[in-house]
C-alpha cells in the first residue's frame, strides 16, 4: 500500500495598494468584502457559512465553480494585529478528502499613502502539486481583485 503523498511549498505574493493600511485591513476583515474580492474569477462562487474574524475565531466557507460549491475552507485566526498583520491556518477539503493545509500570513506595511501587502502561504498539499498551483493562482487573482475592491471603497479621510 502506498502512503499518501504530501508536497510542501512556500508561496510569497506582494502587492501595493493605493489605500491606507486601515482600508486594506478593513477589506481583509469584512466577510462581505472578502466574498466580493476573494474569488479568483467571475466563474467561481464563494459563500461564507460562518465568519468570526478575531483571534481564535473560525471562518467556514464554501467555494467552487459557479453553482457547484464543492470545496470547504476552514480558516482559523491565530494572530491579528489591526492594520499590520493577520496570521491564520487554512484547511481545504473536497467532501471528506483533505486537499491542503496552510499557515497564511498577511503583512501590511505603510508606504507613503499606500500599503504594501505581503502574503506568505506555507502549504502542505496532499496528493500532488496541483493544489499548490491552485492556491498560488487563487491567492494571486484574489489579491488583484482586492485592488478593484479598494478602488470602489470611499477614499481615506
Amino acid at each position: 500500500m502506498t502512503e499518501p503523498s504530501v508536497t510542501h511549498a512556500t508561496i510569497v505574493l506582494e502587492r501595493v495598494y493605493e489605500a491606507s493600511p486601515a482600508r486594506v485591513f478593513q477589506a481583509l476583515a469584512d466577510p462581505q468584502a472578502r466574498a466580493r474580492w476573494g474569488t479568483p474569477s467571475k466563474n467561481v462562487d464563494l459563500v461564507y457559512d460562518k465568519a468570526d474574524f478575531r483571534v481564535g475565531g473560525l471562518d467556514i466557507s464554501r467555494c467552487g465553480p459557479r453553482g457547484s460549491l464543492i470545496y470547504r475552507v476552514e480558516t482559523r485566526y491565530i494572530d491579528i494585529e489591526p492594520e499590520q498583520r493577520i496570521v491564520s491556518t487554512e484547511l481545504v477539503c473536497e467532501g471528506w478528502n483533505r486537499l491542503s493545509v496552510s499557515l497564511v500570513t498577511v503583512e501590511l506595511q505603510p508606504v507613503g499613502t499606500s500599503t504594501r501587502l505581503v502574503l506568505t502561504d506555507q502549504i502542505a498539499a496532499f496528493g500532488g502539486k496541483d493544489m499548490i498551483a491552485g492556491s498560488q493562482a487563487g491567492f494571486s487573482a484574489a489579491l488583484d481583485n482586492l485592488a478593484e475592491e479598494l478602488r470602489h471603497q470611499p477614499v481615506d479621510a
